[in-house]
């Protein structure tokens, strides 16, 4: 199974699919840090190579059509968690970044 992992983190998700047989073909992660700990794990041997993007807002779906078999991530919470300020899925919330989400999974 070919995964593209959105909002991937530090790559937890990603290990768990690697120990499924999944393989990542791509990631997208905002968090600087974050996706620096990705590259790392590739360069260790942890994880294979795949790109990682920057941007879930500016990535394009479209060209992965017919090659992934799975689309992972979890949006951010915050605004909708009962820990976070409830602010909800409006614009200006991060959590409104779900529907940046669905419209990948469309396109793929």
């Amino acid at each position: 199974m070919n995964e593209l992992a959105l909002f991937a983190g530090a790559g937890g998700g990603i290990l768990g699919g690697k120990l499924l047989g999944w393989r990542t073909v791509c990631a997208v992660e905002r968090d600087a840090y974050a996706a620096q700990v990705l590259a790392q794990r590739q360069n260790d041997g942890i994880l294979q190579p795949f790109p990682i993007w920057s941007d879930i807002e500016t990535f394009d779906g479209r060209p992965w059509n017919g090659f992934v078999d799975v689309v992972s991530g979890g949006f951010p919470c915050q605004d909708i968690s009962v820990a976070g300020k409830g602010a909800g899925l409006s614009n200006g919330t991060r959590s409104r970044l779900w529907a940046e989400q669905a419209r990948i999974i469309r396109e793929v």
